[in-house]
């Protein structure tokens, strides 16, 4: 999986090509300084449309989506903008099932439901009262969500990026005693582990840590006990800027503050006592 990038400071209107095709989990990443009053973020495609339109308005207060089949306008839908003139901003659009999730300073903003099947957009368009200084598109998940096929301790491709979600079911096994998931820097044996969640039922605890060089950090444990042996359970790891949230069974769990950039994360491995179902990420 690989993400595409443009240099610094581009002349607008800025155009870009959406390669690979977006898929659920994708994300267009936009940073940039608000100049004026307003300016747009466009997913069109060559014929016409403009499958999604997410125009900042700074004198109005208000972040305005809208699509336009055929260059026709539909209704306008309209929320609260938290973006200050002359002050860096990121805007972060995410395919997902239902809708585009539209996050404006890693603050979720908004959902625009799909007019236009998200699939159509070709191009990213980008054009108005801005100093666009990065661009990203960060790949979704190839199959439309279906879950991976792994080998335990094999490590799996992923990579990182703020808004990633991994869901991961699976079941501990008869007299379980521990298991553990690792998000790695490489593939290859003795690679830093950026994150480390390690239940552990002969001991009631969920311990987190890192491990740079060989050397492991301190551990954290807080936040209880949230698994039973034997028993089906959902994790879902959520990568936000600053820290990792993780999730059991819809329950909120504990938080990890990143030790190692969420940039330097390449992979994901399983071990243990356990058996995994599935692991989706998005």
């Amino acid at each position: 999986m690989g993400q595409h990038s443009s240099s610094q400071h581009y002349s607008l209107p800025f155009e870009s090509y959406i390669s690979p095709p977006l898929s659920y989990g994708s994300q267009v990443h936009v940073y940039g300084i608000a100049t004026g009053d307003r300016f747009e973020i466009n997913l069109t495609n060559n014929r016409g449309d403009i499958i999604l339109h997410v125009n900042p308005r700074l004198n109005d207060r208000q972040l305005i989506l809208n699509s336009a089949p055929g260059g026709n306008w539909g209704n306008e839908e309209c929320k609260p903008l938290m973006i200050s003139r002359g002050q860096q901003f990121n805007i972060i659009i995410m395919v997902t099932p239902q809708s585009f999730k539209v996050a404006v300073n890693n603050q979720y903003a908004a959902d625009f439901n799909y007019r236009i099947p998200f699939n159509a957009a070709e191009n990213v368009t980008i054009k108005g009262d801005v100093a666009l200084s990065n661009m990203q598109i960060y790949p979704g998940v190839s199959q439309y969500g279906k879950p991976w096929q792994f080998i335990m301790e094999t490590p799996i491709p992923i990579n990182m990026f703020p808004g990633r979600v991994f869901n991961i079911n699976g079941r501990s096994n008869n007299n379980a005693s521990r298991f553990e998931f690792n998000l790695l820097t490489g593939l290859n044996h003795g690679a830093d582990v950026a994150f480390h969640l390690n239940p552990r039922f002969d001991q009631r605890e969920a311990v987190r840590n890192s491990c740079q060089g060989g050397g492991w950090g301190a551990e954290e444990k807080q936040g209880g006990f949230s698994l039973q042996p034997e028993q089906q359970f959902d994790i879902q790891i959520i990568c936000f800027p600053e820290h990792y949230q993780v999730n059991c069974n819809n329950q909120a769990w504990f938080t990890f503050r990143h030790r190692i950039p969420y940039q330097y994360v390449q992979a994901l491995q399983v071990k243990g006592d356990v058996t995994v179902s599935s692991v989706q990420v998005m």
